[in-house]
């Protein structure tokens, strides 16, 4: 069996630059999800998803799930990432959206990271740049003291745009993608 594989969805490159350095730390092979799509995933120890995260939920990771069966569940790996603060509730969103949506329960025990992502506003066009506004929006609708400060974060970095995407945000992913393929 081979250990590892990355397989990643991005569109602007951060997911694309964590799918790299994971599979970089692991020894393995990044692969965006268009080229993975007719893989035997069986063959790997560990198989690690990674998508940028729109709304609540992991860009194409449906398109994933259509890819996994039960033996394949129990050695997956899954990261998305966007720009908001990894909150219990931004995780338990993203998560619902996700993963929730094939393992209601969690019976896999799929472990699921969130990380910090870049965002530049002069990038973004059309319904992209649509949604951002909307968003923003929202966001300042907050009624508790704790969401007003959270979306006053989110309307800072989405007027003035964010770069979270540092090498050292993978590291428990890594150590823990090393552990789930130790256990095959």
């Amino acid at each position: 069996m081979k250990k590892h594989i990355v397989i990643y969805t991005s569109k602007r490159g951060s997911t694309k630059q964590y799918a790299e350095w994971i599979a970089e730390d692991l020894g393995c092979e990044a692969l965006p999800l268009s080229d993975a799509l007719s893989m035997d995933l069986h063959v790997f120890d560990c198989v690690i998803y990674g998508g940028w995260i729109r709304g609540s939920g992991i860009v194409d990771f449906d398109k994933f799930a259509k890819m996994l069966d039960p033996g394949i569940m129990k050695k997956l790996l899954v990261f998305g990432v966007g720009f908001a603060d990894e909150t219990a509730e931004n995780y338990a969103q993203v998560w619902g959206y996700s993963i929730g949506k094939i393992d209601p329960k969690n019976e896999n025990r799929v472990l699921m990271y969130i990380l910090g992502g870049r965002y530049d506003p002069s990038a973004v066009k059309g319904l992209d740049k649509f949604l951002m506004k909307t968003m923003r929006a929202v966001l300042l609708s907050g009624s508790t003291s704790d969401a007003k400060s959270q979306a006053a974060l989110m309307k800072d970095r989405i007027d003035n745009g964010c770069d979270l995407v540092k090498r050292e945000n993978i590291a428990s992913l890594v150590k823990d993608a090393k552990k789930i393929a130790e256990r095959q």
